[in-house]
């Protein structure tokens, strides 16, 4: 599938690992035959490795290209490599533990 940029979904995914992987995040391009192709994201703190997902790239109503999260809710649009990869990052991000009040 192409965009209206002309830009498949393969171009768009590797510009988004490519942003990801320099801000030091664990990615990999998934294109499995009959399936659309995604961008798996691994959170790289250690002990923090569940914290991931996949990232898809679909066009919206208009044609313009989108980075989704597999449930259907919008990232950024395709053409906003370094915001796309911000808001990733902050929703697979590891909290803080809390740490207990002294009395």
């Amino acid at each position: 599938m192409t965009c209206a940029d002309g830009t498949g979904m393969i171009g768009h995914l590797e510009l988004l690992r490519e942003e990801l992987a320099g801000r030091g995040w664990i990615t990999n391009l998934k294109e499995l035959a009959g399936k659309h192709p995604s961008l798996h994201v691994q959170n790289p703190d250690p002990g923090a490795g569940l914290l991931n997902d996949h990232v898809l790239v679909a066009p919206d109503s208009t044609g313009a290209c989108w980075f989704w999260w597999p449930w259907a809710n919008p990232i950024a649009p395709a053409s906003q490599i370094a915001e796309a990869a911000a808001r990733v990052t902050h929703v697979l991000r590891a909290t803080e533990p809390h740490q207990a009040r002294s009395m």
